[in-house]
């Protein structure tokens, strides 16, 4: 959970604050990135004692945006979630532009990359390692209707379709026959593999399956490349939405449709460790308003009678044995879809 005092800032106390070069240089860092108290203690080459100090005085003056996962705290500057017309929001925006102007910061970013890497190495592991038992844990759902009612806005002859962050291909299924090509893509080799196993059946003539590795952020996809995708239950996994969206529509032939299915927001924190969430769901009108500012038109937010129940157990719709035998077979979490469309020239 995010937490913000987000009260009023005073202009001139905002930058007393910020008059401390250490403290500028950390919110620079966390204006970019979302970062743990050790991370940001690497990016900035100091001890994290030292660092905590001036978080201390960060927190005081409300500069910080906090998400507790587990026995981590990860930080992010308040200059994200305020206002442009906040005080806040003005001073950071005339501020940031002399950034590259502090000797130390191009030696932070660089830092930060190396810490992002290592990051992303060690999320791409986690999944790796979930790749065998993901259907067993993280691909359940009350009704299994979620899927076809994504991918039932995209149907068509003769269509190239594609399965963003496809994990183990449970949606990719939906797709095989009403395509003539479908790219799966994930960032995991593991979710891949898993992949190709559950979808060897289908048949070349059916429905030409490829499976590609890569970033969601950077899709491993050529402009204009599809004709419609489907993003099921993996944007609660990013750190930020707009360059994700922006490369699905990149992707997409003008009048392409985008099918996404996400959570609502939920309070099961168990979910950030087990399964490896960094949101507890995502509001629609999130997803909405990230759409539209990409650029996709017609966006539209429907409910789903689905429900996704994540818990360990056989493939399938879930039956009362089901629930009675786990200590979380009663999580069942509401579900959405938002579709948009790529603008015509």
């Amino acid at each position: 959970m995010v937490t913000s005092l987000a009260q009023p800032h005073s202009a001139p106390t905002l930058m007393k604050v910020l008059a401390d070069s250490t403290r500028i240089r950390a919110i620079a860092l966390l204006a970019l990135e979302e970062l743990s108290v050790g991370e940001l203690a690497r990016c900035l080459g100091m001890a994290q004692s030292r660092v905590s100090n001036h978080l201390r005085v960060l927190r005081e003056h409300d500069l910080l945006d906090e998400r507790r996962v587990g026995t981590s705290t990860y930080l992010r500057s308040a200059t994200v979630s305020a206002g442009a017309s906040s005080a806040l929001g003005r001073l950071w925006t005339a501020l940031e532009p002399d950034m590259a102007d502090l000797p130390e910061h191009e030696a932070d970013r660089l830092r930060l990359g190396g810490v992002m890497a290592e990051r992303q190495g060690d999320e791409r592991a986690f999944f790796d390692r979930m790749a065998e038992d993901w259907d067993k844990v993280g691909a359940r759902f009350e009704r299994g209707t979620a899927r076809e009612r994504a991918a039932a806005h995209l149907l068509g002859p003769g269509k190239v379709f594609a399965d963003l962050g496809c994990g183990t291909g449970y949606v990719a299924r939906s797709l095989a026959g009403v395509s003539d090509r479908l790219i799966c893509v994930d960032r995991s080799e593991g979710m891949l593999q898993e992949a190709r196993q559950r979808l060897r059946d289908i048949t070349p003539d059916r429905t030409s399956v490829e499976f590609r590795q890569g970033e969601l952020d950077a899709l491993p996809i050529a402009d204009a490349e599809l004709d419609g995708a489907v993003a099921a239950m993996v944007l609660h996994h990013l750190p930020e939405l707009t360059p994700a969206v922006r490369e699905m529509l990149r992707v997409l032939k003008p009048g392409g449709t985008l099918s996404i299915v996400e959570l609502m927001p939920h309070h099961e924190a168990w979910m950030h460790q087990e399964l490896g969430d960094r949101h507890l769901g995502l509001a629609p009108s999130t997803i909405q308003q990230a759409l539209t500012r990409a650029g996709f038109i017609d966006v539209i937010v429907e409910p789903l009678e689905d429900r996704y129940c994540p818990q360990p157990g056989s493939d399938g719709p879930l039956d009362a044995e089901d629930r009675a035998a786990h200590p979380r077979g009663s999580v069942a979490l509401p579900l959405y879809l938002v579709r948009g469309r790529a603008p015509q020239p």
